[in-house]
This record gives C-alpha cells, structure tokens and sequence, in this order.
C-alpha cells in the first residue's frame, strides 16, 4: 500500500449533479497510486471536527496527476469541503482499503443508488480498458440527481428514478432484475455495487432468487469510519459465520458472500 499524506491543490470544483459536489485536486503520487473503489480520508478544519473524513476516489488521472471526489453535505466535515475553490490545499491519507477485483472476461453490471455512484466513473474507466462489457445502472429519487451518462463512456447507461423523472419508474433494484433477466447466461456476469444498505439487502434478496452465487457480487461499503486504518474499530460490518470484518481495511469493497446481511444496520446514506 502506498500511503500518501500531503497537501493536494483544488484545481477544480463543480456540481455535477443536484445536492453533490465535485472537487478535483492535483496530486501526482496519490494519482498514480490509487486503484478504483480505494478511498483516502480528508483532513477538515471545520470548527468543533476532528476526524478526517473518508471519501472514495471518483476517478484518477495517472498522466494528469489529478483525482476527483465526488460527495454530497451531510455535516460540518462536508460542508466545509464543499466551498473549497481552485487554489485551496487539501491534506489527503491514502488510498486505503481494499478496490475492486477487476480482472476476468465476463460481462459487468454496475449498480449505483443515490451518491453510491461516487466510486464508478473509474471503475467503469478501468473495465472498459480492460474490454470487459459493462453495463451501468443508476439509481436516483428524481433525474437530477442522476450523474449524467457520459461520465461512463464506453458502458451501456441505463437509469431508473423513483419519481418516473428519466428511465424506469422504480428502484435501481427492479432495473436491475429486469435488465439480468432479459440475458442469455445470466450466471456468466460479474455485479459491482453501492448504495444505501436498504438497496444492497434488496438485491441481495433478489440475486437470491435468482439463483446467483453471492460471490460473483462485490459491494463498495459506505459504512461510517473514523481513523480508516483500522485502529478505532468504528467501522465494523457483521461477518458471514460470525464477528467482524472491518470496512477500512477488509473492504471497502468486500464480496457480498462475506457479510451476514441479516445483521447490517442501515448507518449512512452520504
């Protein structure tokens, strides 16, 4: 692992969607070092805040030296982050945890719900140049909190919103079983999501029935953390069998076969 803490640059801020911000920072050594679903933590100095804050890397740019953040206000942390401007430093720890396993042939779906498409600009960067066939799923309450398609060239977009706004009116989830149900072969493909715990434990419940193995579904855990190293235990997740494993450091992107999902509690929607 390479470990990277130092000052990165605000080179660009943007909204990309409704409610979320983008911020883009230069900062070579982390760019040429992350791997899609790792994340870094984020130093704030907001008043009264001490912990850094844990945010998935959006995307990388190796040759650039840039890497973008893509997150929503939920407190004094993020809010503070949010009226960062070109010029402003930034301390970054990382990347930490464990990204996606990418490699293999098979066709790919992608899941997001709400900010959980944060993780996939990369990820879907990086199947597509390893020719793998993705297939990207997004899920929002209306279509301007939908990150637009373009994002994820080189993928097959397809949305669902709760309002009927864009795509299909409904949930992510029932896309989702709709979409795997119109293939030949629904075994042969890999799943890569995250959400909110609701929309994981729903699909888990319908890959299920489907008769898939949850192995073949990796999960981007959005779970709370403090130190993101493993130290403070405050990002614990129910193991498969029994204990714990610990998002930081066992994920954030664990394989859905890992977790007993009777025992997730529904923690966080950043």
């Amino acid at each position: 692992m390479s470990l990277a803490l130092a000052p990165a640059v605000v080179v660009q801020r943007s909204t990309p969607m409704r409610d979320a911000i983008e911020l883009v920072v230069h900062h070579p050594p982390s760019a040429a070092a992350v791997k899609p679903g790792q994340f870094f933590q984020l130093a704030v100095a907001a008043p009264q805040t001490i912990l850094r804050r844990p945010y998935s890397a959006a995307w990388a740019d190796p040759q650039g030296g840039r890497i973008g953040f893509i997150f929503n206000v939920v407190g004094a942390g993020s809010g503070w982050l949010a009226v960062r401007h070109e010029g402003h430093e930034l301390d970054l720890l990382g990347p930490l945890g464990r990204g996606f396993s990418l490699e293999g042939e098979r066709p790919v779906i992608c899941m997001a719900g709400g900010l959980g498409v944060a993780v996939f600009p990369g990820v879907v960067q990086a199947l597509v140049a390893r020719k793998r066939r993705v297939t990207m799923l997004l899920g929002a309450r209306t279509s301007s909190q939908l990150l637009p398609a373009d994002r994820f060239t080189g993928a097959d977009v397809l949305t669902a919103t709760d309002d009927g706004s864009a795509g299909y009116h409904g949930s992510v989830v029932n896309l989702f079983t709709s979409t795997l149900r119109g293939r030949v072969g629904v075994e042969a493909v890999d799943i890569l999501t995250c959400g909110p715990t609701p929309m994981l434990q729903a699909l888990i419940e319908n890959v299920r029935q489907l008769g898939l193995p949850l192995e073949s579904i990796q999960v981007a855990l959005e779970t709370p953390m403090g130190c993101g190293v493993g130290t403070c235990l405050g990002c614990a997740i129910p193991r498969a069998g029994g204990g714990y494993l610990l998002s930081c450091i066992d994920g954030p992107c664990v394989r859905a076969d890992r977790i007993d999902w009777g025992r997730m509690t529904d923690a966080f929607h950043g």
